[in-house]
C-alpha cells in the first residue's frame, strides 16, 4: 500500500524537475480483450525527470480515449469489453538505460504506472450478453453501478530515439504493461427464458477490476538539452 502511495507522489516531483531532454508524442494501446484506444490519441508527454549518465529515472503523463476495457474478478468472464467508452490518464514512473551514439540512441524502460479512469461507463450490449451466457438466459438486462478508483501496474519496453540534430530527434516507443483498478460493481439485472419467468438478480461484486494489459506504442519528437 505505500508503494502505491509513494509512486504517484514520485512522479509529480520528477513532472516539477527538468530531463535531459523531453518529449511528446501520440500514443496509442492495444489492450488484450479490449478495443484498439482511439486513432487520433491525445498527446502525451514523456522522458520528465533526471539522469545520471547512462541511467535515469523519468516520468510523464498521458490521456487516452479508450474505447472499452475488459474487467476481471466477476463470477463470470467475458471476451469483450464490459467498461467504455471513458478516458484514461496514465502517469509512469520509471527507470531507464541509455545507449547513445550520434546517429541514435536505445533506451531501455522498465517500472510501474498509476492510472485513472475518467467516469467509466458499463457497456451493457457486452455485460448483458455476458450475463446471459452465465444464467444460460434468452434475455438479460442490467442496471449497474461502479465504484471507480485509481489503479496501479508495471511496465517495461524499449525506446529508439533517432537524432535529426543536436537539438531535435524523432522517436518511437514500445512497451507492455500489466494493471488494474478497483471498479466494485453493485445493482441488479433481470432476465429469462422465452416462455419463462422474469427472475431478478442483486448484484455485489466488490473484487471488480478493471483491467489493462497491453502494448503501449508511441511516435513522436524530442528536444535534445
Amino acid at each position: 500500500m505505500k508503494t502505491k502511495i509513494l509512486l504517484p507522489i514520485l512522479a509529480l516531483i520528477l513532472l516539477s524537475l527538468s530531463a535531459k531532454s523531453q518529449g511528446v508524442s501520440a500514443s496509442f494501446i492495444i489492450p488484450k480483450n479490449g478495443y484498439f484506444s482511439a486513432p487520433v490519441s491525445p498527446l502525451s508527454v514523456r522522458g520528465l525527470g533526471l539522469s545520471f549518465g547512462l541511467l535515469g529515472v523519468e516520468t510523464g503523463a498521458s490521456l487516452y480515449n479508450m474505447p472499452g476495457l475488459p474487467m476481471n474478478g466477476l463470477p463470470f468472464e467475458a471476451n469483450k469489453p464490459l467498461t467504455g467508452p471513458h478516458w484514461s490518464i496514465l502517469v509512469p514512473l520509471q527507470l531507464s538505460l541509455t545507449l547513445d551514439s550520434d546517429a541514435m540512441s536505445v533506451k531501455i524502460l522498465g517500472g510501474g504506472f498509476a492510472m485513472g479512469h475518467i467516469a467509466p461507463q458499463i457497456n451493457y450490449g457486452n455485460m448483458d450478453r455476458a450475463i446471459r451466457e452465465y444464467e444460460g438466459w434468452d434475455v438479460a438486462n442490467a442496471d449497474l453501478d461502479v465504484e471507480n478508483k485509481i489503479g496501479f501496474g508495471w511496465m517495461a519496453g524499449v525506446e529508439l530515439a533517432f537524432h535529426v540534430s543536436d537539438k531535435f530527434s524523432i522517436t518511437t516507443e514500445v512497451q507492455y504493461l500489466k494493471g488494474d483498478s478497483g471498479a466494485a460493481i453493485t445493482g441488479e439485472y433481470s432476465g429469462g427464458t422465452i416462455g419463462g419467468p422474469i427472475e431478478t438478480r442483486m448484484v455485489d461484486y466488490p473484487d471488480a477490476v478493471t483491467a489493462l494489459e497491453g502494448v503501449e506504442i508511441s511516435l513522436g519528437v524530442k528536444m535534445n538539452r
